[in-house]
């Protein structure tokens, strides 16, 4: 997946790979990022990090499934309160994702937009 600047929005070029991962620099602006790696430690989770010693994000993938992911969420048919989660880009680029929910219990589907 390319990177984009944040400063100027064009697409960054690799400039180099590194063990904590990858350094992105813009052609326009010159502007330079890093983009961490993703591991898993062993307890099954993964684990962002630019440090082994600092963690960034944790990502618990018990959670996840090829439903989405098993969050609270009360259906409006049911009142169940676990729902499984997709965000996906159903408008315009420039519009917020879309959270689409499948009630954990009763199947029904709905919608949300930010």
């Amino acid at each position: 997946m390319p990177e984009f600047c944040d400063v100027c929005g064009s697409i960054m070029k690799v400039k180099e790979e590194r063990e904590d991962g990858v350094v992105y620099v813009c052609p326009v602006c010159g502007n330079t990022k890093i983009v961490k790696k993703a591991v898993k430690n062993p307890s099954g989770l993964v684990v962002v990090t630019s440090n082994p010693m600092d963690i960034d994000e944790v990502i618990d993938e018990s959670k996840l499934t090829k439903k989405g992911t098993l969050v609270n969420a009360r259906c409006p048919k049911c009142g169940h309160d676990k729902a499984y989660v997709v965000i996906m880009q159903t408008r315009a680029a420039d519009e917020p994702p879309t959270r689409i929910y499948k009630c954990e219990k009763c199947g029904y589907t709905w919608r949300e937009y930010s």
